[in-house]
């Protein structure tokens, strides 16, 4: 063989080479995002996730089901979280309840919402 036929094989064979890594390297980078997708498809589809605080998946806790009663009755917005709004909108109704139990919170929470379940809601 002469030196210019070995160089033409030796390329060839590199040109194959490398093509053949080129090509099992994007299947693997193929398969690992499949892979992935597979996997975020399932956590978004699976009921039974922690998506946090209140979520479809979760839910609200009992102190949030009994604020959103307390925000239902204020008619203001719902959310189960006893911010300004909702407490601002107790002021107004109740000022004398506000003034001495204070500000919706876990320490009172009950009291508001036996006072707007209560008979003919009693405010005090």
């Amino acid at each position: 063989m002469k030196k210019n036929e070995k160089a033409i094989i030796y390329g060839a064979g590199a040109v194959l080479v490398g093509f053949g890594l080129y090509r099992y390297f994007q299947r693997k980078q193929a398969e690992k995002k499949a892979t992935a997708e597979n996997q975020s498809n399932d956590a978004v589809n699976n009921p039974n996730r922690n998506t946090g605080y209140p979520g479809p998946y979760t839910g609200p806790t009992p102190y949030q089901q009994k604020v959103m009663q307390i925000q239902s009755f204020l008619g203001v917005a719902v959310d189960g979280i006893p911010g300004p709004q909702t407490n601002g909108a107790w002021a107004r109704k109740a000022p004398a309840t506000f003034a001495k139990y204070g500000p919706i919170a876990h320490a009172n929470i009950d009291f508001y919402n036996a006072l707007v379940k209560g008979p003919a809601n009693l405010i005090i």
